[in-house]
């Protein structure tokens, strides 16, 4: 979640004239994107919560065609919205939290929290049908190792991609 949260941000800085200050997307570290002058500040702020949204539900689509992997997809994708959603709702209790930008920029707080309540929700619907599913699927020899070989491609791409966005922030 926190990953295609941040690519948001990281992808619409620059496409808003604006210049990345500062990239951390390190899997075990809490990710941040820090920009220089934008003058589009709020227009990042919302990619990465769409980005956070609509990533993994295209990931959760595509997925889709392995009818094994279906109910995995589609619980991650619930629990970004979850996580997201409620990070929406509630971030701006939190200084530097984007909901709390979003407010400081002079967006009103009050749709904002009943929109993350709802996203939220479609979020924990969505989990709530698919991680059943999982954890009732029996677990094959190959099954288990196909499951840690998922996500150990996850944190390489992820430790690949954060080292790029460094260089590439750098200079």
């Amino acid at each position: 979640m926190l990953l295609t949260h941040e690519l948001g941000h990281v992808v619409a800085v620059p496409l808003t004239g604006g210049e990345l200050a500062y990239v951390n997307l390190y899997p075990g570290q809490i990710p941040s994107t820090l920009a220089g002058p934008n003058p589009r500040p709020a227009v990042v702020l919302w990619a990465g919560f769409l980005s956070g949204w609509l990533l993994p539900l295209l990931v959760a689509v595509a997925v889709s065609r392995w009818r094994s992997m279906a109910p995995f997809a589609w619980g991650w994708a619930g629990f970004c919205w979850l996580a997201g959603g409620v990070y929406l709702a509630f971030g701006g209790l939190e200084r530097y939290a984007d909901t709390a930008q979003l407010i400081t920029l002079g967006w009103p707080g009050w749709p904002l929290v009943p929109l993350g309540l709802a996203v939220a929700a479609v979020g924990y619907w969505r989990c709530r049908r698919s991680w059943p599913e999982v954890v009732k699927a029996r677990a094959t020899g190959r099954g288990v190792v196909v499951a840690w070989l998922a996500v150990a491609a996850w944190v390489a791409v992820q430790q690949l991609l954060a080292a790029k966005v460094a260089v590439a922030v750098q200079g």
